[in-house]
């Protein structure tokens, strides 16, 4: 039995989903694949840095500070060539210009070999390893050395440092990004869906017989707030006046820090407990919040929030610290734009059908709205992230985010200032950790334009 094939129609075109267009038209974006392509390297230079790198993150040199990049040979005394080596090197101080120079010593040589056993590492963080991607017998001779750009001040490998510090210059990217991106999308449905809409709360704590006393006290209703805020205003001074005295003698800020949100809550309290009915104007009270976050410098925000960090605190914690610093100041943004996407799409049919059969706020937020938001949400990730890396090397470049011993690539551009002219005249390869940051936010931009490009709707097919 033969079975019959249908010919299609002449000049019937095969129909495609959005996103399969959309994929058409990002791959003939040619700058939005090489920032795709350049970023994927870099992802995975940070990924596999243990193995990258031929020296531990915090493996010092004290003697070979500002070691200029080592020279590797590829050919013998004979002009043949050869395997990779390099040479012992001896470190004097020039008696006429008294600079530290590092002469070569040919005399012994050290093969490059690759793909060999090193020092033990946790890959992923806890995967046992040693693999590593260069070794050799001047791992265990103190005079030679491979530093393939040079070293910092402490004598620790620049190239392996670069890497390690892609970790936490990347991913702070990402996860700043991320969590921005959660408070934004949140707060900016909250205050499109429910504008126009104050919602009412019924305060649970008042039983109906305080309720009763309340209606029926004779003074009046001025006179009972004022004895109110009077009570809890004082419960939050004892509070202000306690914890300031305690942490008097070590941090201030953090004292004036928390007498102000025991105020707040206090009177919060106060309030709701006068008022058994509460409105509140969700719409407003965002838009507020984002007004003053806006009405306020990042710069500036982000140097008095990291002020607050702890000094001596392991770098892991201060890492997520910086991480919410960074989604603190810049979630406002993204939670306009997305209220006015959101009052846009409240009015849909489908949104109205939804609500009109009964299906609950949340439930129209989640299901009906919010997907319609999803093309913007994908092109604002990658045009946000450059922002945050940004963000963090800038902190990290005034000694406000990570320290060391961990690396990013701000500290390391820290590094090169520190030595001011110099850097530029004679220690050329401090400043390649610049070069890493300005190629990650460029080619984070020329991926966010072709998605850009490539996810609007409007586009011609």
């Amino acid at each position: 039995m033969t079975r019959k094939i249908e010919a299609k129609p002449q000049g019937a075109v095969e129909s495609r989903s959005f996103f399969q267009e959309a994929w058409t038209r990002f791959r003939r974006h040619p700058l939005a694949r090489l920032g795709g392509g350049v970023l994927l390297v870099l992802y995975l230079g940070a990924l596999f840095a243990d193995f990258l790198a031929p020296y531990p993150e915090t493996k010092s040199f004290r003697d070979l500070t500002f070691s200029p990049p080592t020279v590797i040979h590829w050919r013998d005394d004979n002009g043949r060539l050869t395997r990779p080596y390099i040479c012992a090197v001896e470190r004097k101080r020039n008696l006429e210009t008294f600079k530290l120079e590092f002469v070569q010593d040919c005399s012994q040589k050290y093969v490059i070999n690759f793909f060999v056993q090193g020092e033990p590492y946790k890959f992923l963080g806890f995967i046992p390893a040693n693999l590593r991607l260069m070794g050799g017998d001047w791992l265990q001779n103190e005079q030679a050395y491979l530093f393939l750009w040079g070293s910092d001040d402490f004598g620790r490998d620049l190239w392996g440092r670069i890497w390690y510090g892609a970790r936490v210059s990347l991913t702070v990217g990402i996860f700043a990004t991320a969590l921005a991106l959660l408070i934004g999308v949140f707060m900016g449905s909250l205050s499109g869906f429910f504008a126009g809409k104050p919602l009412t709360l019924s305060v649970g704590l008042l039983n109906p017989a305080y309720r009763k006393f309340l209606a029926s006290s004779p003074l009046p209703n001025l006179l009972k707030t004022l004895a109110w805020l009077a009570l809890w205003g004082g419960l939050a001074w004892l509070i202000w006046v306690t914890v300031s005295g305690f942490l008097a003698t070590s941090r201030g800020l953090e004292a004036a820090v928390f007498g102000v949100v025991g105020i707040g809550l206090l009177i919060a309290i106060g309030y709701a407990i006068l008022f058994p009915v509460v409105k509140i104007d969700l719409d407003t009270v965002i838009m507020r919040a984002t007004e003053v976050l806006a009405a306020i410098p990042d710069l500036f925000l982000l140097i008095t929030l990291s002020v607050l960090i702890p000094q001596g605190i392991p770098p892991a914690m201060r890492f997520y610290l910086v991480i919410c610093i960074l989604s603190f100041v810049n979630w406002g943004g993204l939670a306009r734009v997305m209220r006015g996407q959101i009052l846009q799409l409240r009015e849909m049919e489908y949104a109205q059908a939804a609500q009109a059969m009964g299906a609950s706020d949340a439930r129209v937020i989640a299901r009906h709205i919010l997907p319609g938001t999803f093309t913007f949400l994908i092109v604002n990730v990658t045009l946000a992230i450059p922002g945050f890396i940004l963000a963090e090397s800038g902190l990290s470049f005034i000694g406000l985010g990570i320290q060391d011993p961990a690396s990013s690539w701000g500290l390391l551009l820290n590094k090169a200032q520190a030595q001011g002219i110099t850097a530029f005249v004679d220690r050329p390869w401090m400043l390649i950790p610049g070069l890493f940051i300005f190629a990650a936010i460029l080619c984070f931009n020329f991926m966010g334009d072709g998605l850009r490009d490539a996810l609007d709707p409007r586009a011609k097919r």
